[in-house]
């Protein structure tokens, strides 16, 4: 599944899976941020507040590994505490557990957020689950129904790159969303790309399919007091497993809509790339920009880095590898 977005377009979806932490006796009270950071993750997070619970220094965490056995660099800790980089190696792996234990966090609270081990090779084998849609959706509780009346919550396709370009108005208001993805089937027969839709106004209407390329719109649900639409795209052809198809749609927004902060795109499973462009109109152009990550859909971001805006007020951010979760461009105006 696919979900394009800003605050009020969708985001990209695709099938996963996320294990629970399991809730093994913790020797102490956890603050309410790491307790929250370990049900939802993601695992940099997790551990960010974890460290900051303990009190402990990187060079103490480091020589307490050691003592036991694991020798982990102080780099290494603040790569995974930065989500520079993960813990994948079974030696890591060993020193996630160990960091539960001197953390006093409750066994597999940090591991379970791992997922499985990323395969390693070609980005056509990195189709690894690692999230489920109701993590991802977590406010919207009509969106499981919407997608069970078109038959399905997994449409079979890994997104290996998505293109957003989002043009806004004089107002400040989304104009038009242009996007270009690139799918892979990861299974045989599949003939459709579902498509989400996330609008912040239910006084406002939805975006309207105005141009669909290489595929042809099909059934439209909708729940407008949200407001949510869930759309499927037919593919010309069907795909057998490992197959792939370029696709490309428009959205049109309405002229009555409000003012956008943000727009941005969601993914459950392991991407290539993200390239997300946005054109702001020349007379109303934001004073600052920023990218940013976040696990679910309503919920606050883990990062942010400042976005130049040009001087013909456009901004652009390239995701290398995203996912799971939200990345996006937000901004502030005057």
């Amino acid at each position: 599944m696919d979900v394009s977005g800003a605050s009020r377009l969708g985001q990209a979806l695709q099938g996963a899976r996320l294990s629970e932490p399991r809730t093994v006796r913790p020797s102490r009270v956890l603050p309410p941020d790491l307790l929250d950071a370990l049900r939802n993750g993601p695992f940099e997070t997790a551990l960010d507040s974890a460290l900051r619970a303990s009190g402990l220094s990187l060079e103490r965490i480091r020589h307490r590994l050691a003592e036991r056995g694991v020798q982990i660099s102080v780099t290494t800790l603040s790569y995974w505490r930065r989500g520079r980089s993960r813990p994948e190696r079974p030696h890591s792996r060993q020193a996630v557990r160990l960091l539960e234990e001197l953390l006093g966090v409750p066994t597999d609270g940090l591991v379970s957020l791992l997922g499985p081990r990323r395969p390693r090779g070609r980005w056509v084998n990195r189709d690894a689950a690692v999230l489920k849609t109701e993590r991802l959706w977590r406010e919207f509780e009509s969106l499981p129904d919407l997608l069970a009346e078109l038959d399905s919550t997994d449409d079979g396709l890994l997104r290996v790159a998505a293109h957003d370009h989002y043009e806004l108005d004089a107002r400040g208001a989304g104009a038009r969303l242009t996007t270009r993805l690139t799918l892979k089937a990861a299974r045989d027969g599949v003939d459709r790309c579902v498509v989400v839709l996330h609008g912040e106004d239910p006084d406002t209407a939805l975006p309207e399919f105005a141009d669909v390329r290489n595929a042809r719109l099909g059934r439209l649900r909708s729940d407008n007091s949200v407001p949510l639409t869930v759309a499927e795209l037919f593919l010309d052809r069907t795909l057998s497993e490992g197959g792939t198809t370029l696709i490309e749609y428009t959205l049109r927004f309405p002229e009555t809509g409000r003012r956008a902060e943000e727009c941005g795109r969601g993914f459950l499973s392991p991407a290539l790339l993200y390239t997300l462009e946005v054109a702001f109109h020349p007379d109303a152009v934001p004073v600052r920009c920023w990218r940013s990550h976040r696990a679910a859909a309503v919920w606050r971001s883990v990062s942010a880095e400042p976005v130049w805006i040009s001087a013909a007020g456009r901004a652009h951010t390239v995701f290398e590898n995203p996912g799971p979760g939200f990345q996006s461009l937000h901004w502030e105006w005057h």
